[in-house]
C-alpha cells in the first residue's frame, strides 16, 4: 500500500508543477517524523502535498515540462495554460478536475469558502479556455511523466542540508524518507498488485435512498464490494452526501474514526463522527446492519449534521433498487472483468467500465455508454454499426431508441499512438460490442436489464 500511496504522492506533484522533483521532495521533508502515517492517509499526504505547493516558491517562468512534445497540440496547449495559472488556481483545478474532490472539500484543504472555490475554478477554465474534462484528460497525460526517483532523492538531500542547522531532527527524517522514497518508487515501478476478479453474479449489497426533501440523487455506483449513491442538498449551500452499502473488508473503507458518538437509527445502533476529514470539516455515521457488512453516511457541509445524518439514514432501505441498463453482455474477452456501473439520476446516462485483471502495461480502458452521440470523425460501415478511430481513442456504436450505445476504448500508454493501428485493441471493441445483446425496447423499461444480472465477471 505505501507503495500505491507514494505513486500518487508523484503524480499530484507532476500535476501541480512542472518542477515535480523539487515539490516530491519538499513534501516529505515537509512530512518529517509523520511520514509512516501519512503514506497511509492519501487525503492527508494530498493535503500536505497541496500546502506545500502553496507555500513553496517557483522560477518566474514555469520549466519545461518533459514529455510535453508527446500530448496532443490541442492538450498541449491546454497544459500551457494551466502551467502559467496562479498557484491557488492550479492546486483547485487540479483537486477538482483530476482527483474529483469536492468544493467543500477543496474548501477545507485551502481555507477558503466553498463558494470561493467554485469561484477560482471557473476564472481558472476561462483562462485555460477549455472544458473540465479536456482540463482532466490534459493532466492526465501530465502525470505520465513521474519525477525520476534520484533527481527527487536529490532534491529531498539538497533541502535536508538548507534546513539542517534550523530543524535537525526534521533534517534527519528527511534523510530517513530519501532511502525509504527510493525503495518505495523501485517497488511500485516493478510491483503491480493482483487484482481478484469479481465473480458472475456476486451482487449481494443493494439498498434504495426514499425520496427526501430537500435533497436530490445525483448518481448511484455499482461495485463488487460497494454500491453509492450520491445525494446533493437542492441549495448549493447545503452540501453533499454519500450513501455506501457493502463489506467492511472492501478495499473502499477508510478506517472507521475512532471514539464515535452512540446514536440510533430507528431501532438500529449506529455511530456518528464530526470532524472526519483532516482540515476538520466532515461528518460520518455508519450501522453494521449484517455481519461484516456497513452502510456508511458520509456528509459534508450539512448544516447540524447531527440532525441531518440520521435523518437520511432513516430514508436508506435495504431493498433491491435496480440499476437498469439497455443491454446485456453475454461475454467478455478472457482477462477483462466489470468494475463498475455508475447510473447518473439528473442526466438518466449510465456508464459501465471494464478493465483487466493482470495491469497490463499500455492499458486498454474500456467503457460502454448510454446515451452516447457519434463523433464528427465516424464512419458508418453499415446501417447497424458505426465505428470510428481517432488518435488514442476508438469506439463502436450501435443504434439504440433516438441515441447510440458505444462501446469505447482509450490506450493509455504514453507516446503518440494511432488506434487505427492496434489492431489487438480494436479486435477488443469490436468483440465487446458484437456480445452485447440490446434490450428489445429503447422505451420499454421492462425489457432493459438490471446491472447486477447484465454484467458478467
Amino acid at each position: 500500500m505505501h507503495a500505491d500511496e507514494l505513486a500518487d504522492l508523484l503524480r499530484w506533484c507532476a500535476a501541480l508543477s512542472a518542477n515535480s522533483a523539487d515539490l516530491a521532495g519538499a513534501v516529505v521533508l515537509a512530512a518529517g517524523p509523520r511520514w509512516s502515517q501519512l503514506v497511509d492517509s492519501p487525503a492527508d499526504l494530498r493535503e500536505l502535498t497541496v500546502h506545500t505547493f502553496l507555500r513553496t516558491s517557483e522560477p518566474a517562468e514555469p520549466a519545461q515540462r518533459q514529455g510535453i512534445q508527446r500530448i496532443p497540440d490541442e492538450l498541449r496547449i491546454v497544459v500551457a495554460a494551466y502551467d502559467k495559472l496562479p498557484k491557488l488556481q492550479r492546486a483547485v483545478v487540479m483537486l477538482s478536475c483530476l482527483e474529483g474532490v469536492t468544493y467543500a472539500e477543496i474548501a477545507g484543504i485551502i481555507d477558503r469558502q466553498a463558494a470561493r472555490v467554485g469561484i477560482e475554478i471557473d476564472r481558472a477554465l476561462v483562462a485555460i479556455n477549455a472544458d473540465p474534462y479536456s482540463v482532466r484528460a490534459a493532466l492526465d497525460m501530465t502525470t505520465w511523466h513521474l519525477p525520476d526517483p534520484v533527481e527527487v532523492s536529490r532534491s529531498l538531500r539538497r533541502q535536508t542540508r538548507k534546513r539542517a542547522g534550523r530543524r535537525r531532527r526534521i533534517g534527519l527524517a528527511g534523510v530517513a524518507a530519501v532511502t525509504l522514497l527510493a525503495v518505495l518508487v523501485t517497488f511500485s515501478a516493478v510491483h503491480r498488485p493482483y487484482v481478484e476478479p469479481r465473480h458472475s453474479g456476486v451482487w449481494a449489497f443493494t439498498h434504495t435512498v426514499r425520496a427526501l426533501p430537500g435533497w436530490s440523487i445525483r448518481s448511484r455506483t455499482v461495485e463488487r464490494d460497494w454500491e453509492t449513491t450520491i445525494l446533493r442538498a437542492d441549495s448549493p449551500s447545503e452540501g453533499r452526501c454519500s450513501v455506501a452499502v457493502g463489506a467492511s473488508h472492501a478495499t473502499w473503507v477508510r478506517p472507521l474514526p475512532r471514539n464515535p458518538a452512540k446514536v440510533r437509527v430507528g431501532a438500529q445502533p449506529a455511530f456518528f463522527v464530526e470532524g472526519v476529514w483532516s482540515n476538520g470539516g466532515g461528518a460520518m455515521l455508519w450501522w453494521e446492519y449484517a455481519d461484516a457488512a456497513l452502510v456508511i453516511i458520509e456528509c459534508g457541509e450539512v448544516t447540524m449534521p447531527r440532525k441531518a445524518l440520521p435523518k437520511i439514514a432513516n430514508h436508506v432501505v435495504l431493498v433491491a433498487d435496480p440499476v437498469l441498463l439497455p443491454y446485456r453482455i453475454r461475454s467478455l474477452p478472457r482477462q477483462y472483468h466489470v468494475a463498475s456501473v455508475t447510473k447518473g439520476l439528473v442526466s438518466n446516462s449510465t456508464v459501465a467500465f471494464l478493465t483487466r485483471n493482470d495491469y497490463p502495461e499500455g492499458m486498454l480502458q474500456i467503457s460502454i455508454r448510454y446515451p452516447a452521440g457519434l463523433p464528427m470523425y465516424g464512419v458508418s460501415n453499415s446501417a447497424l454499426l458505426a465505428r470510428y478511430a481517432s488518435g488514442r481513442y476508438g469506439a463502436v456504436c450501435r443504434p439504440f431508441g433516438d441515441s447510440h450505445i458505444c462501446v469505447r476504448g482509450e490506450i493509455s500508454s504514453p507516446g503518440p499512438i494511432d488506434m487505427a493501428t492496434q489492431r489487438g485493441a480494436l479486435s477488443v471493441i469490436d468483440k465487446i460490442a458484437a456480445h452485447l445483446e440490446l434490450a428489445g425496447n429503447p422505451a420499454d423499461l421492462t425489457s432493459w436489464f438490471d446491472a447486477r444480472d447484465a454484467l458478467p465477471s
